[in-house]
């Protein structure tokens, strides 16, 4: 397993600095610099926030773990391009929407998905329903 490199890797790969790493991770800079050169195994609490840090989930660290040392960059640089291709529509980041995804990004897993469902339920109703934001107004789409 090399689970340092790989979070070596991706950090360079993304322009980041040991120091930005910790930063966001709210972990010791040596902390990241031990785990990158293997002095030390993160556990599972302080590799789910490298991987928050770095954008990317614990599961695909160590899927890049276990493959050898010379495949480990192309497999980050692809699964980079896939997750580009899957949101290449462009996203308004408004200080709304960064709040948002700040917030959402901080919940915890079972509640992200409370969030979820409750967003494509209201989505739903948006969808289902007419409404005039300016006239307060509401009129219900009979099918």
């Amino acid at each position: 397993m090399n689970i340092g490199y790989v979070i070596k890797t991706l950090r360079k790969q993304r322009k980041m600095t040991q120091e930005q790493i910790a930063l966001e991770a709210e972990i010791a800079t040596s902390n990241v610099s031990r785990i990158e050169k293997g002095l030390r195994q993160p556990s599972q609490k302080v590799l789910q926030k490298i991987s928050k840090a770095l954008d990317i989930t614990p599961s695909v660290l160590y899927a890049a773990s276990e493959l050898p040392i010379a495949s480990i960059p192309s497999f980050l640089e692809n699964h980079k391009s896939a997750v580009l291709q899957e949101h290449s529509h462009p996203i308004d980041l408004n200080a709304d929407t960064s709040a948002l995804l700040k917030l959402f990004h901080e919940l915890s897993p079972s509640n992200k998905s409370l969030l979820l469902e409750q967003l494509k339920t209201l989505h739903r109703w948006q969808i289902s329903t007419d409404v005039d934001v300016d006239n307060h107004t509401c009129m219900h789409r009979f099918n």
